[in-house]
């Protein structure tokens, strides 16, 4: 076989389609398995761990703001009504107090405007009540280049002396200032006004010192929540997936310990050619039961198979035996009586022929089958055609009820083949005529040949077409052939298939590739035997 040069230059367009082999399909199945297992429970773990983190940071940060909005609201009702300010730094949330002009108080009497403080941290709206409440995101974008002006503007207004108080004031303005500019948070405001006595800003009139305070929310508490898991799914995802993929591995191969067991006992057969054999049938009704049930059928067909051939091949050495024994007995013969040179040569031609015969019968039952037929024939002219040949060959064949057409789908010379099996069989049996009819049955045509010789016996019906059956009759008949004493049967065989034991086989293959039915009965009116072919009908061409 050549192979197809492809010119330089130009790309080879077979090996684009050709089929390439994946990598995992080198790999055993329980890898395999174990592998796309693992993989995949990684996936899911991975993103269930971090769907779980981000729902417990977000919970976490939730209930941080709920807390903090508390808070900030009993800030307000505590500085509404004492004397004295509370920082409420230790153990609570940092806070920021605003004025209505957007100035932060770090501390009693300190006042400090920043610059864009306002915009991050609005006062509450003049109309606002005591029950006012509001949260605000701040991301560490917005107050990245807040952070040298703030300071800036911060440290002039702080308290520079060296008192402990002045410090304390100092550290915790600017804990709120930085608590502002690096990091995203929340803060919950609630709004309130300081009494007259505690009111120290000369621009704020009497009654009208109102503050807001937002208490800073940052993700502290969230990340700490947080941090507790990292380290259990950091371990636990890996550990989970492992054990997902050793479970694969596990279950993968047990689940194919019976497909092993089956390969084995198939290898096993083959080697040893025992088809008696059959490979175990696993309990569990699974495609691995149905792959068993189906090899244990393929061997049974394999087996009858075997046994069909090893019939056939005896049957044929059998049959063609016979003739190859006659023609060396006629050469013999010849050779020894020159006298008789020329009836040797005719009986040497008769046992080539049947040998020829035999070949051709061989040769078409060893063929695969044919494809679809396709072509519309008439039954009935071709019933009409053989009939009216046997007649002129003086073998009458007499006509029973015949449609005007009998139009089916087939191979013409093919039918030819069936039907004139039919009626060498039926000349060979047959003791006065053979009758041939053409009639409709359900969606059909039924051709019946009849002869009214000796019927076949019950056992006979199916077993006359079988290969090389013939039965006592037909052999003592085809023996007188080829001795030479039965013209009449020679010319027979001559004719058809007869005498070799295949001609009913061949027209049942026939009938049955062409989608119909051929069956042989003695329920007739007459004595004798019927084999009646059915083949389906189909509309004549126009």
């Amino acid at each position: 076989m050549t192979e197809r040069a492809v010119p330089p230059g130009r790309p080879d367009r077979t090996a684009a389609h050709r089929p390439r082999a994946g990598v995992l399909r080198r790999v055993p199945t329980e890898a395999r398995a174990a592998l796309l297992a693992g993989l995949a429970a990684c996936v899911v773990f991975t993103a269930g761990a971090w769907w779980l983190r981000g729902h417990v940071h977000d919970e976490t940060l939730e209930q941080t703001a709920r807390l903090a909005a508390v808070q900030a609201r009993t800030t307000a009702a505590t500085e509404a009504t004492t004397d004295r300010s509370h920082v409420f730094e230790q153990g609570f949330w940092p806070k920021v107090e605003i004025d209505d002009s957007g100035r932060i108080h770090p501390a009693l009497g300190i006042a400090v405007a920043l610059d864009g403080l306002d915009e991050l941290l609005p006062p509450a709206p003049p109309d606002a009540g005591p029950n006012w409440t509001r949260t605000v995101a701040i991301s560490a974008e917005r107050t990245r280049g807040l952070a040298q002006r703030w300071r800036a503007q911060l440290e002039p207004a702080l308290p520079q002396g060296d008192d402990p108080a002045d410090a304390t004031v100092r550290a915790q303005a600017r804990q709120r200032v930085e608590r502002l500019l690096h990091r995203d948070l929340t803060a919950v405001a609630a709004r309130y006004t300081l009494p007259d006595q505690r009111c120290t800003d000369p621009a704020d009139a009497p009654g009208r010192c109102r503050r807001t305070v937002y208490h800073l929310v940052p993700p502290d508490d969230a990340d700490a929540a947080v941090a507790t898991l990292d380290a259990p799914l950091k371990a636990g995802v890996p550990a989970a997936a492992l054990i997902v993929a050793a479970t694969a591995w596990i279950t993968t191969r047990r689940s194919l310990k019976p497909v092993e067991a089956v390969r084995a006992q198939v290898a096993d057969i083959t080697d040893t050619t025992d088809l008696h054999r059959r490979v175990p049938v696993p309990v569990a009704r699974d495609r691995i039961r149905a792959l068993a049930e189906t090899t244990n059928t393929t061997l049974n067909h394999l087996e009858e198979a075997s046994e069909r051939q090893r019939r056939f091949v005896a049957d044929a050495s059998h049959e063609l035996r016979s003739p190859l024994t006659a023609l060396h007995t006629q050469l013999e013969v010849a050779l020894a009586h020159p006298e008789h040179l020329t009836d040797a040569v005719h009986d040497a031609l008769k046992a080539t022929d049947r040998l020829r015969r035999i070949t051709d019968d061989l040769l078409y039952l060893a063929r695969p089958d044919s494809t679809e037929p396709r072509d519309v024939v008439d039954l009935a002219e071709i019933a009409h055609e053989l009939a009216h040949e046997y007649g002129h060959h003086g073998r009458p064949v007499v006509l029973g009820p015949f449609p005007e057409e009998a139009p089916a789908r087939g191979d013409a010379l093919q039918l030819h083949r069936l039907l004139r099996n039919l009626l060498d069989n039926a000349h060979r049996h047959a003791t006065d005529r053979v009758t041939l009819t053409v009639s409709p049955y359900e969606h059909g045509w039924d051709i019946s040949v009849h002869n009214d010789g000796a019927p076949l016996a019950p056992q006979d019906l199916e077993r006359v077409f079988e290969r090389f059956t013939r039965l006592d009759e037909a052999r003592a008949r085809d023996t007188s052939g080829i001795d030479g004493s039965g013209d009449a049967d020679s010319a027979s065989d001559a004719r058809g298939s007869g005498g070799s034991g295949l001609g009913l086989a061949i027209a049942r293959d026939i009938a049955h590739r062409h989608h119909g039915t051929l069956t042989a009965h003695t329920h007739h009116p007459r004595p004798g035997t019927t084999f009646t072919l059915h083949l389906p009908a189909t509309k004549a061409s126009p």
